[in-house]
């Protein structure tokens, strides 16, 4: 080979490799108008959002949404190990209760996500829920359903091949907590799963609830529960369910239904009960989880994260969740 023909195909290696892996922000701002509303992105646009490393354009049955992510400390080519956080609901009982994503902007995301990074020597990522925080989609018709669910696997799948992802873990929220513990059947790349006041038990939620509507029709719903018998066994992977009991949204009764059913099949797993979430609904410990996330990506020892969760003081009111 020629001295020009090595230099050339060189070049060709060099372009190959993502010559950022950095989020850049743009000027957008999260509105709660945009979530009543649907949002629609349509796949050039997403195109643009993909080169600044914020979106992916992640197709499930022949029908594409464009999903969004804000990420720091990524390296281009490899990462072992990163971590990720998926956020709760945005949106109430009711089309127009919106709250959480209010006054935020990918500047924000990004520079939330930076701080996690440094805090925790680990990448970080926010994975961004159909129909909130940027991504495409009605947040209200797709929350819980089976496609959002497939929805965020596949996006998984999708960061995991272009960032060289070895392992994730992965944290959620409520919402954003059942599928992390959903994710526990499906996938064999979790080396950390924090299933933070997450409905990990979506039958039993839904029935504390008396939600008839919604119970009489299982095929528009997922409940992890149902999937304990499918979670691969990795004694490496360490499994945390983290729950205020005084929690009146998602009972901590069902939360713990569902860790008990992971200690029953063998699983490495923590109850940590934390009284440590706001009134009146003591439902949400984000700083907790996210905390967990980061640690155990990081590889600390399971006493010395149980006992930093437990120094840590009341959840303070964020914006994102």
């Amino acid at each position: 080979m020629s001295f020009r023909s090595l230099c050339l195909a060189s070049l060709a290696l060099v372009a190959a490799v993502p010559a950022h892996a950095q989020s850049r922000s743009n000027d957008e701002a999260f509105t709660n108008a945009v979530v009543a509303a649907g949002k629609i992105v349509t796949r050039p646009q997403c195109a643009e959002l993909e080169a600044r490393e914020t979106a992916s354009w992640v197709e499930v049955d022949g029908r594409g949404e464009c999903l969004r992510y804000y990420a720091a400390g990524l390296k281009p080519g490899s990462n072992p190990i990163v971590a990720a956080w998926m956020h709760g609901d945005v949106m109430g009982s009711k089309p127009d209760k919106i709250g959480h994503q209010k006054g935020l902007s990918v500047a924000g995301m990004i520079e939330q996500e930076r701080v996690l990074s440094a805090r925790f020597g680990v990448p970080f990522l926010f994975l961004a829920r159909p129909g909130a925080y940027g991504s495409s989609g009605k947040f209200w018709t797709m929350r819980h359903t089976p496609r959002e669910a497939a929805l965020m696997n596949a996006h998984l799948d999708l960061l995991k091949k272009r960032y060289g992802i070895g392992q994730w873990s992965l944290g959620g929220s409520s919402a954003g907590g059942t599928l992390t513990a959903e994710f526990l059947a499906r996938r064999t790349d979790l080396k950390c799963a924090v299933i933070s006041s997450g409905a990990s038990a979506y039958e039993a939620y839904l029935q504390a609830h008396g939600v008839k509507g919604r119970l009489a029709k299982p095929e528009t719903w997922f409940d992890p529960y149902r999937s304990l018998d499918l979670i691969p066994q990795d004694p490496a992977r360490r499994i945390f369910v983290i729950g205020d009991p005084r929690e009146t949204n998602v009972l901590f009764r069902t939360q713990r239904l569902y860790f008990d059913g992971l200690a029953a099949r063998g699983h490495k797993a923590w109850l940590v009960p934390l009284e440590r979430a706001r009134p009146p609904r003591y439902h949400g410990l984000v700083d907790f989880g996210e905390t967990a996330t980061g640690l155990c990506a990081q590889g600390v020892e399971t006493d010395r994260l149980l006992k930093t969760l437990q120094s840590m003081p009341e959840q303070p009111e964020r914006i994102s969740n």
